[in-house]
């Protein structure tokens, strides 16, 4: 690399801290969003969390509904590519799904922020190739398009709510919870109270576990598409 084109380079510490850049900005409010949710995606909580000023930000984002642009942006640039192989479909959609429950589990938080704020207006065709490579894969495998759909929507729902309820409550427990000990069952029900519970209470899975039991139900409710 050329000198001059070296020098232009902007360093990656400046008197000990990160240099600000829109793409730090948005993970330090991934960050926060995973820890605290978007109640608390703030300029001033995501300038204390790169240790700047909130003023500082507004050298790189514009406002705050800039930075939920680059929080979508950085997002889906993170996710997974699928590889799908419609000669061996259902591995493969096994696999596919074990990537993007990865994707999902590490940005916490997105869920819940596109629940609660419209991000709409931040999707592009790019951000969306990966939606239609998924639903080019089942057309492939010779689904109608009306069960392409199906299948695709069912799989995004799958996946991310299992990573938004189960993998959340696991990965980021509320304070004073083991999710490893519960059974289902309140510590206050007595052994006649939920009986049926109570005989299935000791073949808990566990969260990986639990995932490949709904992968397989998945691929069964596609198979019943054809």
């Amino acid at each position: 690399m050329p000198d001059t084109e070296r020098s232009r380079r902007r360093p990656e510490f400046r008197k000990g801290r990160p240099t600000l850049t829109r793409e730090r900005i948005a993970r330090a409010a991934l960050e926060i969003l995973g820890d605290a949710g978007p109640a608390e995606l703030t300029m001033r909580n995501v300038g204390e969390r790169l240790g700047v000023s909130p003023r500082a930000l507004y050298n790189y984002v514009d406002d705050r509904r800039d930075l939920l642009g680059e929080i979508v942006a950085v997002c889906q640039a993170d996710r997974p590519v699928p590889r799908l192989d419609p000669g061996d479909w259902r591995d493969s959609l096994r696999a596919y799904c074990r990537e993007l429950r990865g994707w999902y589990r590490g940005h916490p938080g997105m869920l819940a922020l596109a629940r609660a704020e419209d991000l709409t207006p931040f999707t592009s065709p790019d951000m969306l190739r990966a939606d239609d490579a998924v639903v080019a894969f089942f057309l492939d495998i010779g689904l109608s398009p009306a069960a392409a759909r199906r299948a695709w929507s069912v799989t995004v729902l799958q996946v991310a709510g299992f990573a938004e309820v189960w993998d959340t409550w696991h990965d980021r427990p509320p304070p004073g919870a083991e999710p490893a000990a519960w059974t289902g069952i309140p510590p206050a029900a007595s052994d006649a109270d939920l009986p049926h519970l109570r005989a299935v209470a000791g073949a808990a899975e566990a969260p990986d576990e639990l995932f490949e039991t709904v992968m397989t139900m998945l691929v069964a409710g596609v198979e019943a598409m054809f």
